[in-house]
């Protein structure tokens, strides 16, 4: 039969007897306390030990328990992470945190033992830095500060500290909390001040240095958009912006100064919605006697308050389609003033454009001019009465025209004149 292990029968019989025999007694409590890293290696000294021991044995937990985690005579199943040095020492390698705990040497010397009890812890540090970040307390009236350093085992230190004095020494602390890896103090807003900077630090078993962190405090500072017009049954949009603020601040409106803390309540023709640091306040179907003035941004952190005005215009509405004829009457009249004043002073500017227009769509005079020929006398003299006659009856017809339009064709009358004289001439020397 083989056990567990490969040890034969009679071996671990052998090793139980002998754990019988050996005399026990009570330890008297923890002798040390040592850390190691969970993935590393740690070395349990079994100290005070005689070179005259005939054994030395480890338990893990209870030192009565059996089978004993090693012995310097016996091997027991093997767990190769286990070992002895100097064949009193405990070697564990590859840590982890099932490992933790109480771990007891015994030595065997002449039918008496002396124990030597060891704790073990197995840590684990935290990778990053504490992080740092401040609240407002829920009554808005208390500056909550927090750090928090997670990842560690065990649960590393933290402590915070202003002008390098911990706070858990001052009077304006009200309360201070821990839970794991976090570590919150509340302060009194009293003696807050803007800029003020808090410090925390940290410390853990397995690192030497002790990392920080700050927070620095600052009071409100708003923005919003230019100052507002809303048309009566229209609906606007009020928006005020915190820019910076440490830690947040709660915004609220106000309705005007005469009533500062008079808050606007969401609900009716009044809506207020909340993102993030901006806050919108929609008034809704505008009216002009009860909605007109200005409203007031009150952003307020532990730290103080700040007040932005914003002001709303309240406008009746324009009729656009009346504006739009409006504008083209007054167009109208104008043109009709220029015309009526040109005529007025020049009434003679129609009639001479209607006369050019007449004489366009009049007949065309066509003058002819024959040389003398011997030859064709007779029809020349022919041609050349004809074309009197039809020039004559031209002149007539264009000196009509010049008695209708008075003294202002008499140029004219001149210029046609002048234009047919050579051809009557000529006419008149043929004919004789």
């Amino acid at each position: 039969m083989q056990l567990p292990g490969g040890m034969p029968p009679a071996r671990f019989f052998l090793a139980l007897c002998v754990w019988r025999l050996v005399p026990r007694r009570e330890a008297a409590g923890t002798d040390e306390v040592v850390f190691g890293q969970v993935g590393g290696s740690i070395l349990l000294l079994c100290r005070n030990v005689s070179k005259e021991a005939t054994e030395v044995v480890w338990f893990q937990g209870d030192p009565h328990s059996f089978p004993p985690l090693f012995s310097s005579r016996v091997s027991f199943p093997p767990d190769v992470r286990f070992s002895l040095v100097d064949n009193s020492s405990l070697s564990i390698t590859e840590l982890r945190v099932q490992d933790e705990g109480n771990y007891t040497c015994r030595e065997v010397l002449n039918k008496t033992d002396h124990e030597h009890r060891v704790q073990l812890l197995v840590a684990n540090p935290p990778q990053a830095t504490p992080k740092c970040w401040a609240e407002t307390s829920s009554s808005g009236l208390m500056l909550q500060l927090f750090c928090s350093w997670p990842g560690g085992y065990p649960h590393p230190t933290l402590h915070w500290r202003e002008e390098g004095q911990d706070l858990e020494n001052s009077s304006w602390v009200i309360s201070s909390t821990s839970s794991s890896d976090t570590h919150v103090e509340m302060l009194n807003s009293s003696h807050l001040s803007h800029r003020k900077v808090f410090k925390c630090v940290g410390s853990h078993v397995m690192k030497q240095e002790q990392p920080a962190c700050t927070v620095e405090i600052k009071l409100p500072s708003l923005e919003s958009e230019p100052p507002q017009t809303c048309f009566v049954g229209d609906n606007v949009t009020l928006t005020c912006r915190v820019t910076e603020s440490t830690p947040a601040a709660r915004l609220s409106w106000l309705r005007d100064i005469t009533q500062p803390e008079v808050e606007i309540q969401p609900g009716g023709r009044f809506l207020i919605a909340h993102e993030g640091n901006v806050s919108r306040l929609t008034i809704q179907n505008c009216s002009q006697g009860t909605d007109g003035g200005c409203y007031i941004c009150k952003a307020q952190n532990p730290v103080g308050l700040r007040e932005l005005f914003i002001c709303l215009t309240v406008k009746q509405p324009v009729n656009i389609v009346g504006v739009v004829g409006a504008v083209v009457v007054l167009s109208l009249l104008a043109v009709l003033t220029v015309t009526g004043v040109v005529l007025y002073y020049n009434p003679l500017l129609c009639l001479r454009g209607a006369a050019f227009r007449n004489a366009d769509s009049g007949d065309v005079l066509v003058l002819v001019d024959s040389e003398d020929d011997e030859e064709g006398k007779g029809s020349e003299e022919a041609l050349s009465s004809y074309t009197e006659h039809e020039a004559m009856a031209l002149v007539s017809g264009s000196r009509a025209q010049a008695a209708d339009l008075s003294h202002l064709t008499e140029g004219d009358d001149d210029e046609i004149h002048d234009t047919l004289s050579p051809q009557e001439g000529r006419e008149e020397t043929r004919g004789s």
